[in-house]
């Protein structure tokens, strides 16, 4: 039997950020659902980590905006290092000087997060030549939202207390129904749901020997070189990507403190420079990152929901 501990199962989760701004990011071996008449749906087991790894998934983050040549563009959102962002600094101001809904007008797009696991394939009618493999997924907010329900202790008032299923085990995870229908910015997996908890099975429901899981477990795809790695990347370096981009628009006045640093003050439509309340990391808008507000209580996975806050 292949185990994996579980117990600060997701510790090494690091916020780093995502997608290097400019450049292409491409993801070997992934997984992409065929669409057919709009609509997709795969049934799939989403895996542990190598064991080699940390986590069974990393996280990629960014904000996309339009550009002057009319091109959308994506920069770093550095919030998940732990640094501060110079768009989510820049959202935050605006938050705090208009009410919500114009704020909601003026600011940029929220960051985008974006997840990368090891997949097995059960079932995939639109393409079987899919079926019994091992692939990369990536997966969005939607997705991690349900991973969150699934791996929680919840009250039933039918069935009173369930159990959260840790889906990444294999003996006793549970299988991901993807289910997608075409949107305006993509496949929209909204009526995507997770089953029973169960043992991984192959697509005629037969549960998967020792000697398959093993194999399976040989052929999980590394996960790191998915992360994009911004350990070089500054508030100063991200703006200027930005101001690159977008020609003639100031985030912000740069000037000088009395130690030499540079500031920065939020140049904010209608609002004169310098009346602008000082940065700070405590101000935060809800709208600056697509987080789920889920608090678990399923032992297994305490640890990966601290990540997530």
């Amino acid at each position: 039997m292949i185990e994996r501990k579980f117990d600060n199962y997701f510790e090494q989760i690091k916020e780093v950020a995502a997608k290097k701004s400019g450049s292409s990011f491409s993801i070997e071996n992934e997984f992409v659902p065929v669409m057919v008449n709009g609509e997709c749906e795969v049934v799939m087991r989403l895996l542990p980590q190598p064991s080699t790894e940390a986590a069974p998934f990393v996280e990629n983050r960014t904000h996309s905006f339009k550009g002057s040549d009319g091109k959308w563009h994506v920069v770093d959102c550095l919030r998940k290092s732990g640094s501060k962002c110079p768009i989510c600094e820049w959202n935050s101001a605006v938050f705090k000087a208009f009410p919500k809904e114009k704020a909601k007008d003026i600011c940029k797009k929220k960051a985008k997060r974006s997840f990368i696991s090891n997949v097995y394939i059960v079932k995939n009618t639109a393409a079987p030549n899919t079926e019994g493999k091992v692939y990369r997924f990536k997966y969005g907010i939607q997705i991690m939202e349900k991973i969150l329900a699934k791996m929680s202790d919840k009250e039933d008032p039918d069935k009173g207390f369930i159990k959260g299923v840790n889906v990444f085990d294999y003996y006793n995870g549970a299988n991901l129904i993807f289910k997608a229908k075409d949107g305006n910015f993509g496949p929209n997996p909204e009526a995507s749901y997770f089953g029973d908890a169960k043992p991984i099975s192959d697509k005629n429901n037969v549960p998967l020997t020792d000697e398959e899981i093993k194999a399976i477990d040989d052929s999980l795809y590394t996960l790191k070189d998915c992360e994009k790695d911004t350990s070089n990347e500054t508030f100063e370096s991200v703006l200027n990507l930005y101001e690159k981009f977008v020609e003639g628009e100031k985030l912000f006045v740069r000037g000088k403190d009395a130690e030499g640093k540079t500031t920065y003050d939020p140049i904010i439509p209608g609002v004169a420079a310098g009346n602008t309340a000082a940065l700070n990391d405590a101000v935060r808008s809800e709208f600056d990152v697509e987080e789920p507000d889920v608090r678990p209580t399923a032992e297994a996975s305490e640890d990966f929901f601290d990540t997530l806050k």
